[in-house]
């Protein structure tokens, strides 16, 4: 099988470009809504990823215990909290109401699995009427919701698996193969992450980003990925078009940071390379 390979001439013509005479706002509104008691660091990387792509405004959606650490972290972020520990249902309407004022949703880094909060993100999910990046737990829920019109998953391999209910082969022409399929049976896009990200649409288009190295498996990054995906969407980008650039830049950016400090580099490194990163590919 001849395979899609991203290249930065792919991601070029993919980039989302941005009027001269626009506003605050104009190039993106981004709400990731993430976090417990447990999991602080992984909304505020999903953030990080979303201010780094460009967009305009980030807003953050945490547990009251992350509340103070995520507003401190960045004074980009603009923070609202749960009113406990991690998400229930009686905060669903003024999340609702947020997210569907801005242009992309990330949903899913560090809520945890509890029960309350499985339950109380499918009515979530089910309310979102923006463009939706589902992430880390999150996944759980996807087979229990109708989903927004426009969704893509993130899932790792292990995540994958779960989500298809299936083993994920080893040769890539077979890994393509499931991921269409699974595409076109639940009538998402996904982007599975792994040495070949996988990226695809449910009619079988698809892409085969290999950039990156194992110094990626670093926690975080695909918290990262999520947010970057949703700010470039959120500057006008399709969900598929922003996977793809989102995963070729982010492993550039791997790829950069590995040349300076072998594998020994963070989440954090990744997000702060992604405006070099864009600035050498699309200028």
């Amino acid at each position: 099988m001849k395979h899609n390979f991203l290249s930065k001439f792919d991601v070029r013509k993919m980039f989302p470009s941005r009027d001269n005479d626009s506003h605050k706002g104009d190039n993106g509104r981004v709400c990731v809504i993430g976090g417990s008691i447990d999991y602080y660091g992984a909304p505020i990387f999903a953030a990080m990823g979303a201010v780094y792509s460009g967009a305009d405004l980030v807003y953050m959606f945490v547990p009251e215990s992350n509340f103070d650490c995520s507003r401190s972290f960045y004074p980009d972020y603009i923070v609202r909290k749960f009113s406990g520990d991690f998400l229930t249902e009686k905060d669903l309407e003024k999340i609702i109401n947020l997210a569907n004022k801005c242009d992309s949703v990330v949903v899913g880094p560090g809520l945890g699995d509890k029960a309350e909060t499985l339950k109380a993100l499918i009515k979530l999910i089910a309310k979102i009427e923006k463009p939706l990046i589902i992430d880390a737990d999150a996944l759980k829920v996807i087979h229990n919701v109708k989903l927004p019109y426009q969704t893509l998953i993130t899932p790792h391999r292990g995540e994958f698996e779960k989500v298809c209910n299936a083993q994920f082969p080893n040769d890539l022409d077979h890994q393509i193969e499931l991921v269409k399929k699974t595409a076109q049976i639940l009538d998402l896009q996904i982007l599975v992450k792994g040495q070949n990200d996988i990226i695809c649409k449910p009619d079988e288009e698809y892409f085969i980003n290999n950039t990156g190295n194992p110094g990626m498996t670093v926690g975080g990054s695909g918290d990262v990925l999520a947010g970057f995906i949703a700010g470039l969407n959120a500057q006008g980008a399709t969900l598929f078009e922003s996977a793809c650039i989102a995963s070729f830049c982010l492993g550039v950016a791997g790829d950069s940071l590995e040349s300076q400090k072998g594998f020994a580099y963070s989440a954090t490194d990744l997000a702060l390379e992604i405006p070099y990163v864009m600035k050498r590919i699309v200028g």
